[in-house]
């Protein structure tokens, strides 16, 4: 098997394999299929407008003449060195363009396909994974492990520290595509330019409009006992490119934190004074809405909970094709139940 995964894609990415001249980049997250293809093509030929050097072919007028590419391959470099072929897949299937290449690897040039989100079942997928001439690059949605390496990065370009609450608040709105988050982090860089520190507030106020299409919302209307609202969120984030584990994640947290606020309250604790202590903290504009949860549900409920939330977590990852069907089905139960437990 040729599929990279974790430190392995950095460490090609940062350094292509010659050894592995065909190099499949795919993936739902446009953004980063683009950001890799583009790290990698750079590595490979240092000038991408040099036309000598870099050839792109569009995968659907490929797919009319599929001999073209090991056409391309076999061409000798005429100024020496390395060629770029790089390929972007479209509607039409390339497969057999590029599986002479996979039988008999070019010595003088790489091929770089950038396509988007193949099924397990897609002959290109298939043989690229089967090949040791290829390396195949998959290109799933950023976990919050990712996003808050990927806000660091960016924070530390700009000579910025970033407050951990800013951080947390800023992954919670993040995901779906790198290419979006990276605009959105660098956007609250700028804002911060010369202040030192991104705070909460900074975060808020750059990004308070995409803050309401993030989590927190969905978080509070499935815990909240809001399935109507649920329902109208969870279109929206999907319109806004949020991602589904990223969703799973941030109602996990919230869940895990809401279970222990309510066992403080089972000991005699107010749920008011929990919810002021409740951990993280949470934004003022919240707070009543965490209240009224905790008030919803047991300790013992919440666990059962925050079980299925992690296999959850589990599924949506491995399966991501029926990632929003089987989160939407979790979610909306537990805002039943919660509605449940408000009636009670």
């Amino acid at each position: 098997m040729t599929i990279l995964k974790g430190a392995e894609i950095d460490r090609f990415v940062a350094s292509p394999d010659p050894a592995r001249p065909v190099i499949l980049v795919y993936g739902p997250d446009g953004g980063l299929v683009s950001e890799r293809a583009r790290a990698i093509a750079a590595k490979i030929a240092p000038d991408l407008d040099d036309p000598f050097s870099v050839t792109r072919i569009d995968g659907d007028a490929l797919a009319s003449d599929p001999a073209r590419l090991a056409d391309e391959a076999g061409t000798i470099p005429m100024f020496g060195g390395r060629r770029l072929i790089w390929v972007k897949a479209g509607e039409k299937p390339i497969a057999a363009a590029v599986a002479p290449l996979l039988t008999s690897p070019p010595e003088g040039a790489a091929i770089l396909i950038e396509a988007g989100d193949l099924k397990k079942t897609a002959p290109l997928r298939t043989d690229a994974e089967r090949s040791g001439a290829a390396a195949v690059v998959p290109c799933y949605s950023d976990g919050e492990a990712d996003l808050k390496r990927l806000v660091a990065e960016e924070a530390r370009q700009a000579g910025l520290q970033v407050d951990p609450q800013a951080a947390t608040l800023l992954v919670q709105m993040l995901g779906g595509d790198r290419a979006a988050s990276r605009a959105e982090i660098r956007k609250i860089c700028l804002y911060c330019h010369g202040q030192g520190t991104i705070t909460p507030a900074d975060v808020e106020a750059v990004a308070g409009e995409s803050l309401t299409l993030g989590v927190d919302a969905i978080v509070d209307a499935a815990l909240g006992g809001q399935p109507d609202e649920l329902d109208r969120l969870l279109l929206r984030a999907e319109g806004a490119g949020i991602a589904i584990p990223q969703i799973i994640s941030a109602t996990t947290r919230h869940a895990m934190s809401l279970h222990k606020a309510r066992l403080a309250v089972e000991n005699g604790t107010p749920a008011r004074s929990a919810a002021e202590r409740f951990e993280p903290p949470v934004f003022f504009r919240r707070k009543v809405a965490v209240e009224r949860q905790i008030g919803l549900w047991t300790a013992d409920r919440l666990q059962r909970i925050i079980v299925r939330l992690a296999e959850a977590g589990f599924e949506t990852r491995a399966r991501a094709s029926v990632a929003p069907t089987l989160a939407g089905r979790l979610l909306m139960s537990i805002a039943t139940t919660a509605r449940q437990g408000a009636r009670g």
